[in-house]
């Protein structure tokens, strides 16, 4: 058993030295996502992920032997922690509401896209256009992601799920919302994202109109769970 009781993803128990290894490969993935965002994808060397992260050329090498494999891993290390920002700060908005918070789960999403994490994910789609290696990776994350926040988005919206409107409104969200976070990214306050928000919420309040203060969370979760046996 493990000092600390860590599991990997696959929930197998680490020993120490597992754990210890495991933490350095996350500060070095941490440190890729902050060096994308500070000095660009083109510009991101294993050298300055290794600086940024407070490791030697040796362990930076261990775990990663190449760019190709550092940014790989990066590449998957930003779906995850996209996922999981997305679950757990609009697991927290909803907690303990009657009928899904639509206003409130709009703002939480768009403060996830003007974080770090979504921004460099922006830059690597940008850059691979050009770059057949980057794009063999990015593409199937884009897929496992888009399916993995469909799925994340069905639990956390039990009663939206229910509506005939709920892919489609989904869709339009997401399109809206990252499209205006990478506008703003580039143009600054100039990019209309308060009339643009306005209008998504009133949209989507129309377009779950069918379920909207008629099926309550809880009962919506019920029938997910009984449809899924």
């Amino acid at each position: 058993m493990s000092k600390n009781g860590n599991t990997d993803n696959a929930g197998n128990t680490l020993s120490w030295q597992q754990t210890k290894s495991q933490l350095t490969r996350n500060s070095i993935l941490d440190a890729a996502v902050s060096v994308i965002y500070d000095l660009g994808y083109a510009n991101t060397t294993t050298e300055a992920v290794a600086r940024r992260a407070g490791v030697s050329r040796g362990a930076m090498l261990h775990h990663f032997p190449n760019r190709q494999q550092l940014i790989e891993a990066t590449v998957r290390h930003l779906n995850e922690l996209r996922l999981a920002m997305f679950a757990r700060e609009e697991s927290e908005v909803q907690a303990g509401a009657e009928y899904t918070r639509v206003e409130e789960g709009i703002d939480a999403y768009w403060r996830q896209l003007n974080t770090p994490t979504f921004i460099v994910f922006q830059e690597l789609k940008v850059a691979a256009r050009t770059d057949s290696q980057l794009a063999t990776v990015l593409l199937p994350a884009l897929k496992e992601f888009e399916l993995a926040w469909g799925e994340a988005s069905r639990q956390i919206f039990p009663d939206l799920a229910l509506s005939e409107s709920f892919t489609r409104a989904n869709y339009m969200t997401r399109y809206i919302l990252e499209g205006m976070a990478g506008t703003l990214a580039i143009e600054g306050p100039e990019a209309p994202v308060e009339m643009m928000m306005q209008w998504l919420k009133r949209e989507l309040r129309r377009d779950f109109s069918d379920v909207l203060g008629t099926v309550p969370r809880d009962k919506a979760e019920r029938r997910q769970k009984e449809s899924k046996r």
